[in-house]
This record gives structure tokens, sequence and C-alpha cells, in this order.
């Protein structure tokens, strides 16, 4: 495995009882020149390979455009891109411990593909072992998938699933934060927010508005 050329932002210590809901977490400059930064290590790993890249709708839409435009800028342009939406959060934004698979990739599309998941959070890794275990219900030896990786733009250490951590591997990971709701760059609360240029503390006023609307 080779050393990654940029480290982990870590975010993990701010003081959560200072966040208040609308408060700009991460800019969008701050955010991109991370993804510039990931997309180097990703070139890096996988340097005179083709890659697959899966993204995970809806939350990882403006990473990966983000990421293969940077890609593309110093020049790896032996990518793949592939969609697949799952959902793992329930309409009060909580975690259901398991994925809906709403739009699959059929792994015989994956046979001898290098493949990077790529996604927008990390908190339980309900998502990540969920899609892995999807690939590969009985370990990565099987499927001939060539390689797994994962890529993360946030992550959230204290909500880890101990048991999930064991077996599932977060390979690039853009920022660690504490344990706060965010939304913006393709995060949302209730399906609003995603549009956000930035990464702020949620849910917003904006978004439990939003909300609320939607349930009268």
């Amino acid at each position: 495995m080779k050393e990654l050329l940029h480290q982990i932002k870590d975010l993990s210590e701010l003081p959560v009882e200072t966040l208040l809901p609308g408060d700009i977490l991460l800019t969008n400059e701050q955010i991109l020149q991370r993804i510039d930064e990931l997309a180097e290590d990703v070139a890096k790993r996988y340097d005179g390979q083709k890659l697959t890249i899966i993204g995970l709708l809806k939350g990882a839409k403006p990473t990966v455009k983000h990421l293969i435009e940077a890609l593309h800028k110093i020049n790896f342009h032996s990518i793949e891109y592939v969609d697949m939406e799952v959902h793992s959060r329930d309409n009060k934004l909580a975690t259901k411990g398991q994925i809906d698979i709403v739009q699959d990739v059929p792994t015989e599309m994956l046979v001898g593909k290098n493949i990077l998941l790529v996604d927008d959070i990390a908190d339980t890794l309900t998502t990540y072992a969920g899609v892995a275990n999807h690939f590969f219900p009985n370990g990565y030896n099987e499927n001939g998938i060539a390689s797994f990786s994962t890529l993360s733009l946030l992550e959230k250490p204290i909500l880890h699933d101990k048991e999930l951590k064991k077996w599932v591997p977060l390979d690039f990971v853009g920022f660690k934060i504490p344990k706060v709701w965010v939304e913006g760059f393709g995060l949302d609360s209730f399906e609003f927010g995603r549009d956000n240029p930035n990464i702020v503390v949620g849910p917003t006023a904006g978004a439990l508005a939003f909300n609320a609307a939607q349930i009268k």
C-alpha cells in the first residue's frame, strides 16, 4: 500500500458546544483544496492502472465531480465512473442500521477492475459496510474484483461501529469532524441544503422549515 502524500485534516476536537446551526464548518475553498489533495493521493495509489469510481447518490455527487476534475488536471485520465444509490437513514435523520439499494451496479460489470467507492460521510460505517457486503458477501477475495477501496469527504470517528470498523477500509478521507450534524456540498437535512457550496452545521432553520412544510 503506497503512503499518502497528504495528511487528513482533523477537526474532530472542535468544541461542538460552540457550533450553532448555520455556522460554516468548512468553506467551499477548503473543501475543493482538500479534494485536490485527495486526487493526488488517488493518482499515486493507482498510477498506471485504470480506476472505476462508484459514487453513492445523492450525497457524493459534488465530491465525485470535483475529484474527477482534479484527477484530469493532474493527467490521470484512466477513469470509469458509475452511480449507485443507497439509503441508510429514515425521515428523522437516524441511521436504520442497514442499507436499501435503490440503484445497483451489477457485480459482473466490476470484474477485474480497481474499485473506488466514494461517499460524502463515514459515520457509523453502515453504508460502506452494506455496499462492501453486497459486492463481497463472502469476503474481499471473491467476485473477481481486482481491488476495492473507499474515499469519504468527511469522517466522524466517534460514531464508528467498532465491529464494522474492523473490516471496512477507510482509505482516503478528507476531513475528520466532531459529532455534529452537517449539511451542504451534497449533504442534506430532510433533502434540503445539498446545494450549499459550504459545509455548515445543521439542521439549519431552512431545513427545519422545509421539512415542516412537507409533512403538513
